[in-house]
């Protein structure tokens, strides 16, 4: 809320705006720790980092939008962890299920299957038509040829 008509902003409002709760040097300081945590290596997941220091996770990508020094051990945790479970899965360290079901839920990362369908419940004339690609024309220059 602003200041009244004719009064000078409020001590962090001079923006406008609520008062940041957390300060540039307090992420700062915080993405120092997380290269420290990093280079200590003892814990898989990075949102215990945040949970370790009473944050909610979920602000850990809101520091990183905000602040490009967090913003680049953000990343660097992100890389360790993706690291962390392709060699514990490869190294039969962690079960291949949920390593698979991580990686596609935290990065987007699929197993690649393919399937053959067999028809097209909503369009099964189409379907049809695509088999017989190529063939009605053979069939169309044989009537011709007589």
């Amino acid at each position: 809320m602003p200041a009244p008509k004719g009064h000078e902003p409020y001590p962090g409002c001079e923006t406008g705006g609520r008062p940041k709760i957390y300060t540039t040097e307090f992420i700062e300081k915080l993405a120092d720790d997380l290269e420290e945590w990093i280079k200590n290596g003892k814990f898989l997941w990075f949102e215990r980092f945040a949970i370790q220091h009473n944050l909610c996770p979920d602000y850990m990508k809101d520091f990183a939008n905000e602040n490009e020094k967090f913003f680049r051990a953000y990343r660097k945790a992100k890389a360790y962890q993706r690291v962390i479970l392709y060699e514990g899965s490869l190294l039969k360290k962690f079960q291949y299920n949920a390593v698979q079901l991580i990686l596609g839920h935290e990065y987007g990362i699929f197993a690649k299957t393919e399937q053959k369908l067999s028809g097209d419940a909503v369009d099964p004339l189409a379907f049809v038509v695509n088999i017989n690609d190529g063939n009605t024309k053979d069939l169309l220059k044989e009537e011709d040829d007589e």
